[in-house]
């Protein structure tokens, strides 16, 4: 559901710049997911584009707005009007066609009968009986921790169905009531721990100094590697194909195998695939799952079908005349700077 949200934003960003159509892969870049993560979204919804045009942006907005948006206008209580209750006040001072804050509560007698950002502020000691007279089903929580829990049951009992939580605290709610948590102190928790792993540069080892699976090894040296697959076509004595995307493909993982089923868990839009099974069904799966290159080996030549379908999806074809094992250990010396 966020990233429906997220979509139609961008859609209709890109809609009053003129733009009229867009591919896959060029929304997943602005929404920062996988072109297949795109193509199955969309799919959900029953909307789908043209190989030739990709996507019509106007179709497209209306489409997901039928999706996200009900008959009637979603109107929303919010409970807690300090610094955050505001914020977050202010950034619905517009009124969205589907959703609208139409009443603030807060303990503070000194905002009582009060207006911000155009929503009247009420004392919350009338909150149970005005949000069930509004008939309100969606709040907004932006109170302490300390006081979210008995705000939340309150507003169950007035009727509220769905919750937004900022408080930094878990609520034990009925399981038919929706929570989503906005907790910014996790959030910016998890952002430094990942900023702490960008220091690490040796490799992972058991404990006991061993080189772990060729695989995962590659993988390693991938994620590390500023290196283009034409290049590393080049270092293994692969033959190019057909060309990747434009400035170069690059890729943080190995996949290697011919079974379809394993590719749909494994692959992703960082995946070079290795196989020998050079099918237009295995470039169908490959397309799906937004893979970006596909290394055939022992020879094995794409037809001209499979060419033709790689050049529309931007998808680099090499093949190396080597076997699944010996190209996987080029690859790795290729990587490793050709050690051994």
């Amino acid at each position: 559901m966020s990233r429906m949200s997220r979509y139609r934003r961008l859609l209709q960003a890109l809609q009053a710049d003129g733009v009229e159509s867009i591919y896959s892969h060029q929304l997943a870049r602005h929404a920062v997911v996988s072109a297949a993560q795109v193509r199955r979204d969309l799919m959900v919804i029953g909307y789908s584009g043209s190989p030739n045009k990709g996507y019509d942006v106007a179709a497209c907005v209306d489409s997901i707005s039928s999706f996200l948006d009900g008959a009637a206008r979603q109107e929303v209580a919010l409970v807690g009007v300090g610094n955050l209750g505001r914020a977050v006040l202010s950034h619905f001072a517009e009124k969205s066609a589907s959703v609208a804050i139409v009443a603030a509560f807060d303990v503070d007698p000194r905002l009582t009968d009060t207006t911000i950002h155009g929503v009247r502020c009420l004392d919350a000691a009338f909150m149970e009986d005005l949000v069930r007279d509004l008939g309100l089903q969606l709040a907004v929580l932006t109170v302490p921790g300390s006081a979210a829990q008995e705000c939340a049951e309150t507003l169950v009992r007035a009727g509220v169905k769905s919750i937004i939580s900022f408080a930094p605290t878990p609520l034990a709610l009925p399981n038919n009531i929706f929570v989503e948590y906005m907790d910014i102190t996790a959030a910016l928790e998890s952002a430094a721990y990942f900023a702490r792993l960008q220091d690490r540069d040796e490799a992972p080892t058991n404990g006991d100094g061993d080189i772990g699976p060729m695989v995962k090894q590659l993988e390693s040296l991938l994620a590390r590697s500023d290196m283009k697959l034409e290049e590393l076509a080049a270092r293994i004595g692969a033959d190019v194909v057909t060309p990747g995307q434009p400035g170069g493909t690059t890729v943080a993982r190995v996949y290697a195998g011919d079974r379809v089923s394993d590719l749909l868990n494994e692959a992703s839009d960082k995946t070079l695939l290795v196989s020998n099974l050079a099918s237009v069904q295995m470039l169908r799966v490959a397309e799906l799952m937004d893979v970006p290159g596909i290394c055939f080996v022992n020879g094995v030549q794409p037809d001209d079908e499979m060419i033709e379908l790689a050049r529309e999806n931007e998808t680099l074809l090499m093949v190396s005349p080597q076997g699944v094992f010996e190209t996987c250990g080029l690859i790795y010396q290729a990587l490793d700077g050709d050690r051994p």
